[in-house]
């Protein structure tokens, strides 16, 4: 079962927080999406590139700006030997199975086809495609992708059930799990926990899943930031409810502020800098004091593309966690890519370093 995106349009193709609203909008809905286009309405391949689309995906949502609303009608029409018709305020062709206001779908024998009329600014039409019962993704940390394999083929094969490895960062793999014609999914995650225990997060969403466990246990987190400027706390705070588990969290970026709002000490900015083990240290200490918190995290690096030097190079980060009853953790990183990747990959490595530090709770 293959899922795809198809955007026409350039009011779509160019505005990149209204695609990642569609693409987190279908994965919330699907769970899975495996092929991603994105074209103008002007693309002289526009037919065939969606003639291809529909051959190839069982699941397809077609997502097109005004201008083009109509346009991918007419080619719908074409490929399916359909003609138009006028419903909702929609041209649409007349097969259409299911329709609402900007959204309607075509069933066939080989695949659905969702069309959405997208409008800036405004909620996304409901999409018509159903959940897929049939695959669904959990986290392994801490096990390289060849033990990963090794490990749950033979589950895998007993349960009829394809496994997809995919490596996040170092020590973290997001297994895709698809049934097989008589699959049974959650037999095979059940087996699996059994067998790796304190590193399986039975979720696809470890920063939900972690939202819940620290409400669970009435713990709360502070996050100090220098290099990735605020993202991992976003990461956190994107959630309903994060007011739950954060009272706040600091991005320090300059030097004063490190000192200022989280006590970080002269002598050690000067003796070893921001981006050092003694300088996250002290940050995990001012974050826990100034916020009262539970678990603290720190992060301070270089990502990029200037500021590195012979003994700190571009992508050196330091990370940490510290938890008040649990002591701390402190990680030096070597991190490669532009300044954006090595920001996503810390914030990502410090989120493993949570749960490392706080097994008791996540696993």
């Amino acid at each position: 079962m293959k899922t795809a995106l198809f955007i026409v349009g350039e009011n779509i193709k160019y505005n990149t927080i209204l695609v990642d609203y569609i693409q987190r909008a279908i994965k919330e809905r699907l769970q899975a999406l495996d092929t991603f286009y994105l074209l103008e309405g002007s693309d002289k391949n526009l037919f065939l590139s969606l003639e291809e689309a529909i051959s190839k995906n069982n699941n397809l949502v077609i997502a097109t700006d005004e201008k083009n609303f109509n346009i991918i009608g007419k080619i719908l029409s074409t490929i399916h030997n359909d003609s138009l018709v006028l419903k909702q305020e929609m041209l649409l062709p007349s097969k259409s199975s299911v329709y609402d206001k900007n959204t309607y779908m075509i069933e066939t024998k080989n695949n659905k086809i969702n069309v959405l009329r997208i409008k800036e600014n405004q909620k996304l039409p409901a999409i018509l495609l159903n959940k897929q019962n049939n695959i669904k993704f959990i986290n392994v940390f801490d096990i390289d992708e060849e033990s990963c394999q090794i490990l749950l083929s033979p589950i895998a094969e007993n349960f009829e059930i394809k496994i997809k490895i995919i490596k996040i960062i170092e020590g973290w793999n997001l297994i895709k799990i698809e049934s097989l014609k008589y699959g049974q999914i959650n037999n095979f995650i059940e087996s699996a926990k059994q067998l790796l225990n304190k590193n399986l997060i039975p979720e696809e969403d470890v920063l939900l899943y972690i939202k819940y466990k620290l409400i669970k246990n009435n713990n709360k987190i502070t996050v100090a930031e220098s290099c990735t400027g605020g993202l991992l706390s976003s990461m956190f705070i994107k959630y309903s409810g994060a007011s739950n588990i954060i009272n706040g969290n600091l991005v320090t970026y300059s030097n004063d502020i490190k000192e200022a709002w989280l006590g970080v000490s002269t002598q050690t900015l000067k003796n070893f800098g921001a981006v050092s083990e003694q300088c996250v240290e002290e940050m995990l200490e001012g974050a826990v004091n100034v916020s009262n918190s539970d678990i603290s995290l720190a992060i301070s690096g270089i990502a990029g593309p200037d500021g590195g030097t012979n003994e700190k190079p571009v992508g050196t980060v330091y990370i940490g966690a510290k938890s008040k009853d649990n002591g701390q953790i402190i990680e030096r990183l070597h991190l490669q890519g532009d300044r954006i990747y090595i920001q996503n990959q810390a914030a990502l490595y410090t989120i493993k370093l949570l749960l490392n530090l706080k097994k008791d709770i996540f696993f």
